[in-house]
């Protein structure tokens, strides 16, 4: 069972970088021309995502994600929970916010925390698939893969944004980039079923997340979580 889950797993993976490759952003701005469209699209956050991750955004966003993108992109100290029900794009409109504030090196040490290592990983994947194959991001901020430090599950961009996944109650301590501590944590999908039975196990994730995890974070830095 566990060879076909991994042989669906990779075919899936293939066909998402297929999907990237295919956007082959190619225009014909002149360097000057594509410069003042990325500072024009820079200074919207909205409009960024639309244009850098077309592949996600064939739906208009709505007006409550819109105010979700700017205030987590906008507050350099921000703490925020989306009680939203699925399919609206919570982990996606996640990863096009944390990308923005990489690219344009707001943010320096990203954690991103599941109910699993493995799923961590699986959920960092789109991540470094959107780094290393998005055409429209390597034609404005050129190639991101930086070599020596481009492991699944924990990543360097050349950008200087670092990047490692974590399963819940994992020691997250010594996670530094260079001199910089961790200043954005993702938590996504932290809970299991059986877990949410239990609200025991619950009560001890939820200390993990007080007590070992967010003081990782610089006390006198910026944090987003």
């Amino acid at each position: 069972m566990g060879k076909v889950d991994d042989m669906r797993a990779w075919n899936e993976w293939r066909e998402y970088h297929r999907a990237l490759k295919r956007d082959k952003a190619v225009d014909k701005l002149s360097p000057v021309e594509r410069m003042r469209r990325l500072e024009k699209l820079e200074k919207d956050p909205v409009s960024w995502m639309l244009f850098f991750f077309a592949e996600y955004t064939r739906l208009p966003f709505t007006s409550f994600q819109k105010k979700a993108i700017r205030r987590i992109t906008s507050n350099p100290e921000w703490y925020e929970v989306l009680s939203w029900s699925r399919e609206l794009a919570k982990s996606a409109r996640s990863m096009m916010e944390i990308s923005k504030l990489a690219l344009t090196k707001k943010i320096r040490n990203v954690l991103l925390i599941s109910n699993s290592a493995d799923n961590a990983e699986r959920l960092l994947l789109p991540f470094m698939a959107n780094f290393e194959e998005n055409q429209r991001i390597i034609q404005d901020y050129g190639q991101q893969k930086k070599p020596g430090a481009w492991e699944t599950g924990e990543f360097t961009c050349m950008s200087g944004c670092s990047f490692r996944a974590i399963g819940a109650g994992q020691s997250p301590r010594g996670t530094r980039n260079k001199n910089f501590r961790p200043d954005f944590i993702l938590v996504d999908d932290i809970d299991t079923d059986e877990e949410c039975r239990n609200p025991e196990r619950i009560k001890t994730k939820w200390k993990w997340l007080e007590e070992a995890l967010i003081p990782t974070m610089s006390v006198s830095g910026n944090y987003r979580i």
